[in-house]
């Protein structure tokens, strides 16, 4: 896995080698791009609610394409005061996204197809409980 930050700056939850643990449970050998969000300080109603739900106005906080995971995580750089206890008590961190794109990962490297949620939502909390994270 290759990882490829915008500024360089991202933090990523639980650290680069739980990540790239991760990848590499599930196979994945491609680049993760990860982008920095936060700008204007906390996040507001709109981010919390894109935390929530994983869509931030059309943009996703985690996306999966054959060979590239982009993920978006709060980013100090951008002024971001964000509370990494409040995205990992609801389960909806940049780490559980990735997870499930991760499940879409292993859908299309068997069936060449990764359009099914509920599968891929499974697979990534199966893996985060086997690495002991959740």
């Amino acid at each position: 896995m290759r990882l490829s930050r915008y500024c360089g700056r991202e933090r990523l939850p639980g650290g680069a080698p739980l990540w790239q643990r991760l990848a590499r449970r599930a196979g994945f050998r491609g680049t993760v791009a990860v982008y920095g969000y936060g700008v204007g300080g906390r996040p507001g109603g709109a981010q919390r609610k894109a935390e929530r739900t994983g869509v931030q106005d059309g943009m996703v906080l985690a996306d999966y394409e054959p060979g590239l995971i982009r993920v978006w995580v709060p980013c100090t750089c951008q002024a971001a005061d964000f509370d990494l206890d409040q995205l990992h008590e609801a389960h909806e961190d940049p780490l559980a996204s990735f997870a499930h794109e991760l499940g879409h990962h292993v859908q299309y490297a068997r069936r060449r197809t990764y359009f099914n949620e509920a599968v891929a939502e499974r697979y990534g909390r199966l893996l985060l409980r086997e690495f002991g994270v959740r």
